[in-house]
């Protein structure tokens, strides 16, 4: 009976939602008497609140009907009451309004472009959202000397790279800092994609749980936009000899100045180092990242132990493709140490480029 009856609300709402696009046809095409029929009826029996907002907009301007502001303003405020509701019972309403509150200490750019790139970075719209880059390069090559051979498998030193990398805000403004709880996970793989045996070379997975707090508000802290601390582990899966993982703690800084934003991140590990003793030599206790926004360009740069002899650095350029800002040209380079935890201790040079679907 149940499955039934849920059944029967599905096709209720999927007709209703096919009677709203027809209604809006008519309406767009300026058949507005007919149009007006079909709001109404969806408005009252369905309360559909966008046919509602739209029978508000139909009275008011005399689309189909004589102008009459008081039933005008009769549907807007049940559409507006409607939503309200609706939203006041959504759970990351809270969540949102933090995240606006921190966007809005973002300072904005005079070049209309530039701007849209910033957005792409900093805003938030869904709770489950990017966290970092999430790409596709179906070429990525290493030009310093071959990987070596795993599993038993030659590995060729051309191959497929991807990133998968999601983040769910489940909380916000607990401790009435403006604070936002995170949840996180990244996923980058290396697909062997042109050998004989197309294997994953390597994998390495990446949950995390990490706070963000506001903080330019304070005096003193105008650059100084939001501090991020969390727990990480990272682990490439194995086991045995070939096991790497490691867990540790990170604070964050996130600062701007003028189009410039950077990051300054510090971590330190918590627990045994058991299958990577050395590890820390070689991924340092820190690095810093840039990030340049230029139009609709965007320039990453990350360098960890620059200082040290097992220095590493990225450098990422995105670049949109379509309209909709949700295809970017995507292409990665990367020089030193700690590239993956199963080569952490080789150095590695490489260039990549392929395609992205976030910034």
């Amino acid at each position: 009976m149940k499955q039934l009856l849920l059944g029967f609300f599905f096709l209720v709402n999927l007709f209703a939602a096919t009677d709203y696009q027809d209604a809006y046809d008519l309406y767009k095409s300026k058949q507005y008497k007919p149009a007006l029929s079909e709001f109404k009826r969806l408005a009252n029996d369905y309360d559909d609140y966008d046919a509602a907002y739209i029978l508000g907009f139909m009275y008011e301007h005399g689309e189909g009907t004589k102008i009459d502001i008081k039933e005008s303003k009769k549907w807007y405020k049940f559409s507006s009451h409607g939503y309200y509701w609706k939203d006041k019972n959504n759970p990351s309403r809270d969540i949102e309004k933090e995240e606006k509150k921190l966007l809005r200490t973002i300072n904005k750019s005079d070049d209309p472009e530039t701007m849209e790139t910033i957005r792409q970075i900093a805003e938030s719209v869904y709770s489950f959202k990017a966290h970092h880059a999430n790409y596709f390069l179906p070429v990525s090559y290493r030009y310093n000397s071959k990987y070596p051979d795993t599993y038993g498998h030659e590995a060729l030193p051309l191959e497929t790279e991807f990133q998968l990398s999601l983040k769910y805000d489940f909380g916000a403004d607990i401790l009435g800092l403006n604070e936002i709880y995170t949840m996180a996970y990244t996923q980058l793989s290396f697909w062997q994609l042109y050998a004989d045996s197309a294997y994953f070379r390597e994998t390495n997975y990446n949950p995390e749980m990490f706070i963000t707090i506001p903080i330019a508000h304070i005096k003193g802290f105008d650059y100084f936009k939001a501090l991020r601390m969390g727990f990480e582990h990272k682990s490439n899966g194995r086991g045995g000899l070939e096991e790497r993982s490691w867990n540790y703690v990170v604070g964050k800084f996130f600062i701007q100045t003028g189009p410039l934003f950077f990051e300054l991140q510090a971590w330190t590990n918590v627990g045994s180092l058991e299958y990577n003793t050395d590890l820390m030599t070689y991924m340092g206790y820190g690095q810093v990242k840039l990030l340049f926004p230029y139009k609709k360009h965007l320039l990453t740069l990350t360098s960890r132990n620059p200082f040290s002899e097992y220095r590493a650095t990225e450098i990422n350029y995105s670049y949109p493709l379509s309209k909709e800002n949700n295809l970017f040209l995507y292409i990665k380079t990367f020089n030193g140490y700690g590239e993956t935890l199963v080569d952490y201790n080789e150095v590695v040079h490489k260039v990549g480029i392929g395609l992205s679907i976030s910034r």
